[in-house]
């Protein structure tokens, strides 16, 4: 089921989809009772051209005014090192009126080369550790351009929040008047957010510079947080693209794809602990609601799913491409994921000490549901998944996918082994949108009659809420 040409999806009830024509859609007044009244109307696009931007054109204008000086070769060469890195420092070297100085620089710009090489032969995934890389391995659709990187729900209280492409964090609530703005110069490319479970404030934003902690008053009615983030970095492990709480809240976990160790990190007692493997480095974690076990994809053909009892891994392969992004079930016996080169929707059932002992049953991700473009009453759908969202109740599956705009929902259910997916509908948004970034709100008893919301970041800004009541 999918809406008519000028309709847009507004709302599901009782597995039927209520599409509205599009100028008439306004979200706190159609749905039944204005049921979706409470939740912020957000355009991430408006808000940033709302932005006081006096200090950008006071720096504009002041770089104009400013008179070149004449620096001495070595604090030239010195500034390109700290801004640089070594490499450009020496490239800097090289065109040195100074023979002599000319020549050494030359001599180890080549053996700085000459070991890159050697290291990309042994770890060639090492070439794709540049924040430019990141987009590649991110969840969020066309993330270098997209002006939503990531959404992320507070796990306990009504509290969104929604990573923008300037690098700035802008937390709502039922408060529209009050909007917290999170930002300060170590926050760059950020990629990844998670909110700690049993606190009223705490978000971990992993960007490029590692892990940065903000801290929320939850009575504070101010806009910018009075204490700066807490930085949290460890050696090679930049830039940070994905990061995950315990469902405890005790042990934050961090990935990177310049680093194929994972960091575990007790904040509390600010110490730090890596779970060491040879390999590709990792782009993606995830703990399963249970807390027993822990996602982890790689840049290559490899995933692993822990035993956070004993913190063993079972090592998994894919066939061809990459994972794109995984879900688990609400009950952690049921990891769906997708990747890169295949449309398919794969499922890996986990029985209690299965996987994690030698048995005689067969250990293998089955297809699901076959994600292979089509047309449907004139609209493509389907083709290369993006990502995938589950619902905090396990009833519906969220796809959204790389070539086509429309979202493909999928009902489903768990009862002991037995995993049923079934077709559901397609949602749309406005002419010329298409989804970046989705998730479901966590379970959510503040809103009468919707069960869970599915949360559509679209590429025009705009942040759409689809209850399912």
């Amino acid at each position: 089921m999918s809406p008519a040409p000028g309709e847009i999806s507004v709302f599901e009830e009782r597995g039927r989809i209520c599409s509205l024509p599009i100028t008439e859609v306004d979200i706190g007044q159609n749905l039944p009772g204005g049921v979706m009244a409470k939740y912020p109307e957000i355009n991430i696009v408006r808000e940033l051209f709302h932005t006081p931007s006096s200090n950008l054109l006071h720096r504009d204008s002041g770089r104009n005014l400013m008179m070149p000086v004449q620096e001495s070769l070595l604090k030239h060469i010195t500034r390109t090192f700290f801004e640089e890195g070594l490499s450009s420092a020496l490239e800097e070297a090289t065109m040195s009126s100074n023979s002599l100085v000319k020549i050494g620089a030359k001599y180890c710009l080549y053996l700085v080369n000459a070991g890159n090489n050697m290291r990309y032969f042994l770890r060639p995934h090492l070439r794709d550790r540049t924040l430019a890389s990141v987009g590649k391995f991110s969840e969020t659709k066309n993330w270098p351009r997209s002006p939503i990187r990531c959404i992320r729900w507070h796990p306990h209280c009504f509290k969104l929040a929604v990573a923008a492409s300037d690098d700035s964090i802008r937390v709502f609530t039922d408060e529209p008047s009050i909007v917290p703005v999170l930002k300060t110069g170590l926050q760059k490319g950020v990629t990844s957010m998670a909110w700690r479970p049993f606190t009223a404030g705490v978000l971990a934003v992993g960007c490029q510079n590692g892990v940065l902690l903000w801290s929320l008053e939850p009575n504070s009615h101010i806009t910018r947080p009075l204490s700066q983030a807490t930085h949290l970095k460890s050696p090679n492990h930049t830039p940070v693209t994905s990061v995950d709480w315990s469902p405890n809240g005790c042990n934050l976990i961090t990935a990177s794809i310049n680093d194929s160790n994972i960091v575990v990190w007790d904040v509390d007692m600010n110490r730090s602990v890596q779970l060491k493997r040879i390999g590709a480095p990792c782009t993606q974690i995830k703990w399963s609601p249970d807390g027993c076990r822990l996602f982890s994809a790689t840049m290559g053909s490899l995933f692993r799913v822990w035993d956070t009892g004993k913190w063993t891994s079972e090592q998994w392969t894919v066939g061809v491409g990459t994972i794109q992004s995984q879900a688990w079930s609400p009950c952690g016996t049921q990891l769906v994921f997708i990747i890169t080169e295949v449309p398919c929707l794969y499922a890996i059932h986990f029985v209690e000490e299965q996987v994690f002992n030698n048995t005689s049953l067969p250990k293998q991700a089955l297809p699901v549901a076959d994600l292979t473009r089509t047309n449907v009453d004139g609209v493509d759908v389907g083709g290369r998944p993006q990502q995938v969202a589950w619902c905090p109740y396990g009833e519906h599956l969220a796809v959204s996918f790389s070539d086509t705009s429309v979202i493909a929902i999928f009902s489903t259910s768990i009862a002991k082994h037995n995993f049923n997916i079934s077709p559901s509908c397609f949602l749309n948004g406005l002419p010329g949108e298409y989804p970046t970034y989705i998730c479901f709100q966590p379970r959510s008893r503040r809103v009468e009659r919707v069960k869970t919301v599915l949360t559509i970041g679209w590429s025009s800004g705009r942040i759409q809420y689809f209850p399912f009541l």
